[in-house]
């Protein structure tokens, strides 16, 4: 054992100090990225030993996670010295500053000190800037967990888009070339954006009041960047109202916010946002807004604005993950974003809020009294494959249902089980045989608008 505290290494008496002892973790943890808690230990080196009950160490786990933040995984161990019992924890984090009980601390020998405000800034300024360098490493996971399928439809989609200029011939040369590998690896970009090992969280949710006492729906979603990309868009255009417009001869459903605005803000929150064990990002729908959040704040001192005004230049979180999502056109030009956002909405519709643990974008949502005509619509509780079902039955195409799978893409099953989830909800129904019949529109969902189109 070590006699006396460095800046690596803190003894406490007992866990009544466990406040104190939380505290000298965050310090070490901004220090050195690392740092070792011994409770049972006096300050001068000397062994007591620590009483242990059924709960103290899951206490101290709870302590630990609670109140140092952003949250990290401490090591537990129970350890015997000199015939008395002492509690080791151990901590490793990249995602500095960590602060205690809302405080912010770095080590100083063997000294806890409050950081001052120019440390601070200065702490989250490099953090930004240095971030990119988690992306490189190692991730420890090999390159049989890549979903090749995903990745084969990248290459494709970027060469369409004139971004990369190269034929695929196996995993390893692409990634090679995307600069996704380390050796026989995926590094952290690589793992996050091609794995199938569903290394992101996303969590989503629908509240049918403001205050989110209670929701209508929640869900969590595992999945790779593009995965969760997919999943979000889904899920906010599945649970958004849409307006249905007669433009030409053709009837148009427009959403209440712009696709192109709430893609580029769900995109951006995983180009931008900051990984670590414990982080998620966050969708929540309420009657008035749309909030997504991702755990990554803009540098301080500048402000989305300021990139949309072209006053400030792109200053990317994760290089190689937006480089990836740039070549296949997901993100259209580096530090434009929100430049089109704001383009698309008015000020008036939406709030943005950045701070040490991430940044959240809230789209309000339109008064609802202007798309009562959609609140009635047969069109406003389906999903995007019931939609496009039910636009080809209304065009009156006489489909099989192989015909329908690859017109949308999807299984034959998949289009069997939508086409019975629409019968069962009244939208459509089956007319003539189950060999030479056909599917037709019904108006039972709308009194006194006739919708039924026969397909003939």
């Amino acid at each position: 054992m070590l006699k006396r505290e460095t800046e690596t290494l803190e003894f406490k008496k007992s866990t009544g100090e466990i406040k104190e002892g939380v505290i000298s973790l965050s310090s070490m943890l901004n220090k050195n990225g690392w740092g070792i808690l011994y409770f049972g230990i006096k300050n001068d080196g000397t062994i007591v030993g620590q009483q242990i009950g059924k709960e103290t160490t899951s206490d101290i786990s709870r302590a630990i996670k609670i109140n140092l933040k952003p949250r990290i995984s401490p090591i537990i161990e129970l350890i015997s010295e000199e015939g008395k019992d002492i509690i080791k924890i151990t901590v490793r984090g990249e995602d500095r500053p960590y602060s205690a009980y809302d405080r912010y601390y770095i080590r100083s020998d063997d000294e806890d000190l409050i950081m001052t405000s120019q440390q601070l800034e200065t702490f989250f300024i490099n953090r930004n800037y240095d971030y990119g360098a988690w992306e490189k490493k190692d991730s420890g996971v090999g390159i049989d967990a890549v979903d090749e399928d995903l990745l084969i439809r990248y290459i494709q989609k970027a060469n369409e888009c004139g971004r990369l200029n190269f034929v695929y011939k196996d995993a390893f040369t692409t990634l090679t070339k995307l600069k996704l590998l380390n050796n026989d690896h995926l590094n952290n970009a690589g793992y996050y954006l091609f794995s199938n090992r569903k290394p992101l969280l996303l969590k989503l949710a629908t509240y049918p009041t403001d205050e989110r006492i209670s929701f209508s729906d929640m869900k969590q979603f595992r999945g790779n960047i593009y995965e969760c990309i997919d999943e979000a868009v889904k899920y906010v255009m599945n649970n958004i109202r849409w307006n249905a417009r007669i433009i030409g001869m053709e009837r148009k459903e427009v959403p209440e916010i712009p696709l192109e605005a709430f893609r580029e803000i769900i995109i951006n929150s995983f180009a931008h946002m900051r990984v670590n064990q414990t982080s998620f990002n966050e969708i929540y729908i309420t009657p008035s807004r749309v909030h997504i959040y991702n755990p990554g704040s803009l540098v301080p001192g500048t402000d989305p604005e300021m990139f949309a005004n072209r006053e400030q230049g792109s200053m990317i979180r994760n290089p190689l993950i937006a480089t990836v999502l740039y070549c296949d056109r997901s993100i259209d030009a580096f530090g434009t974003g929100f430049e089109r956002v704001f383009r698309l909405v008015n000020k008036s519709g939406f709030i943005y809020r950045n701070n040490q643990f991430g940044f959240s974008f809230e789209f309000l949502r339109s008064n609802i009294e202007s798309f009562t005509d959609l609140i009635n619509d047969p069109v406003n509780d389906l999903t995007s494959d019931e939609r496009k079902i039910l636009d080809i039955i209304r065009s009156g195409r006489k489909l099989k249902k192989e015909e329908i799978s690859r017109e949308i893409g999807k299984s034959t099953a998949t289009v069997q089980r939508t086409i019975s989830k629409l019968t069962q909800k009244g939208y459509i129904q089956r007319t003539g045989s189950n060999k030479t019949g056909f599917w037709i529109i019904t108006d039972e969902r709308r009194p006194g608008r006739n919708l039924e189109t026969k397909n003939n």
